[in-house]
């Protein structure tokens, strides 16, 4: 069953995107269309669209605009090819929807509306739509003449807004400019070659040169020789930009006596002449070019949300590198700190239990040795060390607060310091995490600049913001609790085994010197001769007390072997282990970026070899 699925996807794989298509300029442009459609790519559904129009425009007529300002004609122009007045003229703007003039074998209007919805109407009725002072009209999106003209057979003439008519208009004109095969710029011939014009054709130069025509109209309105000067002028300024620069009247082509006179021939001639082939061509070449475009500078975008991504991390472990040096530094100032306060616990331990070591006086028995005294008994006197084990504890640690006070203020100083070493481990974290929560707020909600950028790649990358966190700075996280954790299980034994337990290290060694003089005592009466009486040092009573506080284990884990250090050593490495870690996924990212930028660059590089 499971072989019968895969055979049954890989065959409609290869109906779908391994398909064969003839050498025609259709059949390669469907053989380009079909690679770029790669599942991989994710192709916007506004993309795919654009596809399918350019694909269209091949068995359809090439579309020729005609751009002007308002009340420059372009009504009347187009009426002379229509050979009837149809399209509404006067000195307020008028055209304010895109007008497709078409061909058919008798006049008539369709109107497509803003709703989705259209209307086929008689010719006469246009004027409701193209008059902006009508405005009961239901809302039209553009408008289609009909016209048995022969030259429309070839093509497809637009009427657009006016320019500098209002800015609407004027946004929706140069929207259209990129939707034409060639144009007709058409200006009134006393402000030729104005710089207004002149910014305009520069900010949309691909459109034009040997695909358009300037036409300057009312030259009635001129002298021979002050056309001649205006002319001469217009070539200097806008040769450049167009393939031809003729002046018209269309007052003067209205009128069959003066037909010959207006100059209209040489307009429907460059319109008749148009070659459909090469307008085609060089239409899907820039369109397709744009497309393209889009899509090189979404996978651009993409590989710098990336780079910014890997650039965290990088600073990151530079951070790291940085501070290294300078937080071992802390720690082991720490360790001897801690150290040098157990010390100076010991010591001043040490100082109170010599304190309360006293003499008395002591005495004990023996037999005289000579003959005459037998079973006589002598009494010997001696002055012997004593303490009170109880007696002491009392007077160090409950009839006075003193010592008490000064180990609570030791423990208090060195869990401070405890804590700042904890709070430098959490400013490492902090200072990843805060630039990945900056990270994912900027790009969880990111959206594609254009419909033709992919909904899917954009949202795949939202998907990878939002989940920053459980991708990339959990890992940390959790190194930073192990650390903490270790660090605090570290610092728990230090504190139940040293600075928690002086009250209990003073017990013990109270009891020790307690038996140890003691049994210096019991030695010492039984053979006064052979054995001394015990009286402990200060020395002495600090190292016992060094030993009942656990200093010398401590000072193996502080200063030999310090694990605070080792701690912090793997919660460094483990970090970088972590960087690199998560730099394989940005490179997976960019990887899978890279492969749709080099497919994209196939494809480029076919299409131009095509056209």
């Amino acid at each position: 069953m499971r072989i019968e699925t895969v055979v049954s996807f890989i065959s409609s794989y290869n109906q779908r995107y391994n398909q064969s298509f003839d050498d025609s300029l259709q059949g390669q442009l469907q053989a380009i269309f079909t690679r770029l459609n790669e599942p991989f790519m994710h192709l916007s559904s506004a993309f795919k669209k654009e596809l399918d129009l350019l694909l269209a425009s091949l068995s359809q007529n090439i579309k020729v605009g005609v751009v002007g300002q308002f009340s420059s004609g372009k009504s009347s122009l187009l009426n002379l090819i229509l050979q009837r007045d149809i399209l509404s003229t006067g000195l307020v703007p008028v055209t304010f929807k895109p007008t497709f003039l078409r061909y058919a074998d008798t006049y008539c209007l369709r109107v497509e509306y803003m709703d989705g919805s259209d209307e086929l109407l008689n010719i006469d009725e246009i004027h409701k739509f193209t008059d902006q002072r009508l405005s009961d009209t239901k809302e039209a999106k553009s408008l289609h003449v009909f016209a048995p003209i022969k030259l429309l057979k070839k093509l497809t003439l637009v009427d657009t807004p006016g320019l500098n008519a209002n800015e609407l208009d004027s946004l929706s004109t140069f929207d259209e400019l990129s939707s034409f095969h060639a144009l007709i710029w058409l200006s009134l011939i006393d402000n030729a070659g104005k710089k207004s014009e002149e910014d305009s054709i520069k900010a949309n130069l691909e459109l034009f040169s040997d695909k358009s025509i300037c036409v300057l109209n009312q030259k009635d309105r001129l002298n021979d020789e002050d056309l001649q000067r205006i002319m001469h002028y217009s070539k200097e300024v806008f040769s450049k930009y167009f393939s031809q620069i003729i002046a018209i009247s269309c007052k003067e082509a209205k009128d069959k006596s003066t037909y010959e006179k207006s100059n209209f021939k040489a307009l429907l001639d460059f319109l008749e002449n148009l070659d459909e082939r090469s307008l085609k061509k060089s239409y899907i070449k820039t369109r397709l070019n744009k497309l393209l475009q889009i899509l090189d500078e979404q996978f651009v975008f993409l590989d710098n949300i990336y780079d910014s991504l890997e650039l965290i991390l990088s600073d990151f472990e530079s951070f790291l590198s940085s501070n290294h040096k300078h937080l071992e530094e802390k720690i082991s100032i720490l360790n001897q700190q801690i150290l040098l306060n157990l010390k100076t616990v010991a010591e001043k331990i040490s100082k109170q239990i010599l304190a309360n070591i006293k003499e008395k006086k002591a005495y004990y028995y023996k037999e005289k040795s000579s003959l005459l005294h037998k079973n006589c008994f002598a009494k010997h006197e001696y002055n012997l060390a004593f303490i009170s084990s109880d007696d002491a504890f009392l007077a160090m640690f409950y009839n006075s607060d003193v010592l008490s006070k000064e180990f609570k203020k030791m423990k208090k100083a060195i869990n401070d310091d405890f804590n700042r070493c904890k709070d430098e481990f959490n400013q490492i974290f902090s200072f990843l995490d805060e630039k990945l929560l900056l990270f994912s707020s900027r790009y969880t909600n990111i959206q594609p600049n254009s419909i033709l950028q992919s909904d899917a790649i954009f949202s795949t990358l939202q998907s990878f913001a939002s989940s920053l966190n459980q991708l990339f700075a959990k890992d940390f996280k959790d190194e930073l609790f192990k650390g903490l954790l270790e660090l605090d299980l570290f610092f728990e034994k230090l504190n139940l085994k040293a600075f928690a337990n002086y009250e209990n290290a003073t017990k013990l060694s109270l009891a020790f010197f307690s038996r140890k003089i003691n049994a210096s005592k019991s030695l010492y009466e039984l053979d006064s001769t052979e054995f001394s009486l015990y009286y402990p040092s200060l020395n002495e009573i600090y190292e016992r007390v060094l030993t009942e506080l656990n200093v010398h284990e401590f000072e193996t884990l502080l200063i030999n072997k310090p694990v605070m250090l080792k701690i912090y050593k793997e919660y460094i490495q483990n970090f970088k282990a972590l960087i690199l870690q998560k730099l394989d996924i940005i490179k997976d990212k960019k990887a899978e970026n890279s492969k749709r930028k080099q497919w994209l660059l196939s494809v480029r590089n076919d299409f131009g070899s095509l056209l």
